[in-house]
């Protein structure tokens, strides 16, 4: 089993690197991708796991980028850690992310709905994690306020509700740049939840390397539909499970959906292109 989408508590999931490493060794996952979103902090401690057990790990990450006050989430893989060249990058999105979220805070508590989301804004600064919706919505949850994180989301903090607060960042476009430069692919995440294809003509011209067919909430007529586009525009394809952990809906689906091993070589393939391009060189040991 291929997963090239996985979430751990560098971001929003709720296993270490380590230990989402040991659970997708245990369901079958022999070639993982962790995609944290717009951090990479969890990258070596789930390399070393995933070495350890013998499996293949390609770091990665899911970046966020803006579309008419839209979020649209980029996977973007390396064959090496490139934490360090997107340093800067990445620690502008993440303070956007801390941004929003004392700003969602702050209405909330001008509602008369309190919470404490300093305490993980401040791990997360020290750790170079990253903190989101999920962090505010499990605020509420812990305070009282709500009967579940769908409820703080349907009530709260989606698009439209009373304290949504829209992200600042790049277009998708000028993501796809910034990963090429440093040698990486760029895959348009989970399309059927985004229901923008749109998009997909001009960031393909624009660079775009893959689209993400295969996903735990796209049914098999969202795989037609992405695998058909992906031919149309010359595209590759990834796919994974976006497991977050146990508690999330897409928990049964860990070890059930990922990329085909075909469609994942030609990923590669293209993957290793655009880091040669850039370093010259091919690294050693990512043989399949």
């Amino acid at each position: 089993m291929i997963d090239l989408h996985l979430h751990t508590t560098a971001s929003d999931g709720v296993l270490s690197p380590s230990a989402l490493v040991e659970r997708a060794f245990d369901v079958g996952i022999r070639i993982l991708s962790v995609t944290d979103h717009d951090t990479m902090a969890g990258i070596d401690e789930a390399s070393d796991a995933a070495l350890a057990r013998g499996m293949k790990f390609l770091p990665g990450v899911e970046i966020t980028a803006v579309d008419n006050r839209k979020d649209i989430h980029m996977l973007a893989y390396f064959l090496e850690n490139e934490e360090e060249r997107l340093a800067p990058f990445l620690a502008r999105q993440r303070s956007d992310r801390v941004r929003r979220a004392r700003e969602m805070s702050k209405k909330l508590s001008e509602a008369g709905l309190s919470i404490n989301i300093d305490e993980k804004i401040l791990r997360c600064e020290s750790t170079g994690g990253a903190v989101g919706r999920p962090d505010v919505a499990n605020a509420l949850l812990a305070a009282g306020h709500v009967a579940s994180v769908q409820e703080a989301f349907d009530r709260f903090l989606g698009d439209g509700c009373p304290a949504y607060v829209p992200r600042k960042g790049m277009s998708p476009v000028q993501v796809v740049r910034v990963v090429t430069q440093v040698g990486g692919v760029t895959a348009l995440a989970h399309p059927g939840l985004l229901k923008k294809d749109s998009l997909i003509p001009n960031l393909a011209r624009k660079g775009l390397d893959a689209i993400e067919v295969y996903h735990s909430d796209h049914a098999s007529s969202d795989e037609a539909r992405y695998l058909r586009l992906s031919e149309e525009h010359g595209l590759a394809v990834s796919g994974g499970s976006d497991f977050h952990g146990a508690h999330h809906r897409r928990a049964k689906c860990f070890g059930k959906i990922g990329l085909p091993r075909q469609r994942f070589l030609v990923l590669i393939d293209r993957l290793k292109q655009a880091h040669k391009k850039v370093h010259g060189v091919v690294p050693l040991g990512f043989g399949l």
